[in-house]
């Protein structure tokens, strides 16, 4: 066989070869359905990729796409109450620029869900049930959701809007951004900041590292502990009780109309406190390097605490 000859037979068993490879790496579909009852536990597990979880009106749930190019097998299956859902993954693999999994799951809107993820992201919407999601470095994104969800996330961001239960937003070092809540709101964040346009009636913070951006415009109850982290929030006129706390940091609440609030203010250890609500004027206390600032406006019937280590207190009318 001559040179010439030999060359394109190489060539071509090259390509065959890469072919066979392409077909051995290229993602794998999956396309699943299975009935559950209204007490299924479902669980899932998908470590990098896009998770999407939908919701129908049937009693059954759907999973749709494709499998991480590393996949070692899809589990779904159902155990008792608990239906797993997992793309299985090497317990040790390098493929940064694959896609991962592409998976959209169906579900019932009542279902109870957990999901897990390393930096997966989860896109879901539409749940009334148990929801809690879990990441690593993922982005979880979450619309019109209801019951009792819980979000937490290390080093991912969490978009929310329209959510209305008893709801749980947690963060490492992402950001919580939040629009139109209801019900009652819990932020808790390390090195993260929050923007929170919620209509909750009641909200708690807890922030550590982070700044606060915040209107709570239909809140009653308002809770927020900072640390090293500045704060401005937005009131409306009418609340119940606002009880707010820094070390390190300042709180800046701004207020639509003058409220009829009962104030008390406490610039602690090296804090400060800017009155811009009324003429009052904060005391110097005789023998610790702080301010108190005592005073009611209008009928006094809300209650306003606020108390600060090295940080500033300040006080505003839009």
């Amino acid at each position: 066989m001559s040179n010439r000859n030999l060359t394109k037979a190489s060539l071509l068993v090259s390509t065959l070869c890469l072919g066979l490879m392409g077909n051995v790496l290229a993602a794998q579909s999956v396309d699943k359905q299975l009935s559950v009852s209204s007490d299924t536990q479902l669980q899932i597990k998908v470590q990098r990729g896009d998770v999407t979880i939908q919701t129908w009106d049937k009693s059954e749930v759907s999973v749709t796409g494709t499998l991480d190019e590393l996949s070692e097998g899809f589990v779904f299956e159902q155990q008792g109450n608990n239906l797993n859902i997992e793309d299985k993954m090497p317990r040790h693999y390098n493929g940064n620029n694959d896609k991962g999994s592409q998976l959209t799951i169906k579900v019932p809107k009542t279902v109870k869900l957990s999901a897990d993820t390393i930096s997966a992201n989860l896109q879901v919407a539409e749940t009334q049930g148990e929801l809690d999601l879990n990441t690593v470095s993922g982005n979880i994104n979450a619309n019109n959701l209801s019951g009792k969800p819980e979000l937490h996330t290390v080093s991912g961001d969490i978009t929310t809007k329209a959510l209305d239960g008893k709801i749980k937003l947690e963060t490492v070092s992402g950001t919580i951004q939040d629009t139109d809540s209801k019900g009652e709101m819990n932020y808790r964040l390390v090195s993260g900041d929050l923007k929170s346009h919620t209509q909750a009636e009641k909200v708690t913070i807890e922030q550590v590292s982070g700044e606060v951006n915040a209107n709570f415009s239909v809140t009653k109850e308002i809770e927020l502990r900072t640390v090293s982290g500045d704060s401005q929030v937005s009131l409306a006129k009418n609340f119940n009780k606002a009880n707010f706390e820094s070390v390190s940091g300042d709180i800046t609440v701004i207020f639509n109309d003058v409220p009829d609030a009962s104030f008390n203010l406490d610039g602690g250890p090296g804090g400060k406190i800017n009155n811009g609500l009324t003429q009052d004027v904060p005391q110097k206390q005789k023998y610790v390097p702080s301010t108190e600032l005592s005073f009611q406006t209008g009928s006094g019937a809300a209650n306003v605490k606020m108390n600060t280590i090295s940080g500033n207190l300040i006080l505003k009318k839009q």
